[in-house]
């Protein structure tokens, strides 16, 4: 009786060993397609070919002016960000093939969100009336002006 159950588990081990379950899970910078592990493309560099049985994963580096900043399978790298001077924008600092182009306002001007898209004029205060609140921002600094008061 005890010989039964042993005997299937070791044709269960020997089974297993050569017909294996698909992967479902690969490691951190590898993803899964039919059923195998590929690498991930590093960043600054985009898909061309999925991994096969004899072949690595193949990524070529993004062209002059697109970026990728993560680990990725993505076939298309993005497009830097432009800084439209027509907008009061302008280049902060260079996109690189791994970053993204980021944007600052001219002189006297202030983002409008922290993602620097568009450009409003600073609030000017009355003369007599002083800065209330000033809020830092990543790229700018925005100033509340005092409420007059009225006697």
């Amino acid at each position: 009786m005890v010989l039964l159950p042993l005997r299937c588990l070791l044709w269960g081990c020997v089974l297993t060993a050569v017909h294996p379950e698909p992967r479902t899970t690969c490691r951190e910078n590898e993803y899964l397609i039919n059923s195998r592990c590929c690498d991930k493309c590093q960043p600054g560099k985009k898909l061309v070919n999925d991994c096969t049985e004899f072949t690595s994963t193949e990524c070529v580096p993004c062209k002059k002016g697109e970026f990728l900043d993560t680990w990725n399978i993505e076939r298309h790298c993005h497009q830097h960000k432009y800084c439209d001077p027509n907008q009061g924008l302008q280049v902060q600092r260079e996109g690189t093939s791994e970053t993204d182009t980021t944007c600052t306002c001219d002189e006297g001007l202030h983002c409008t969100s922290d993602a620097c898209e568009s450009c409003i004029q600073h609030t000017l205060c009355p003369p007599g009336l002083g800065v209330k609140q000033v809020d830092i921002w990543p790229h700018f600094v925005r100033a509340t002006c005092l409420n007059p008061v009225i006697q």
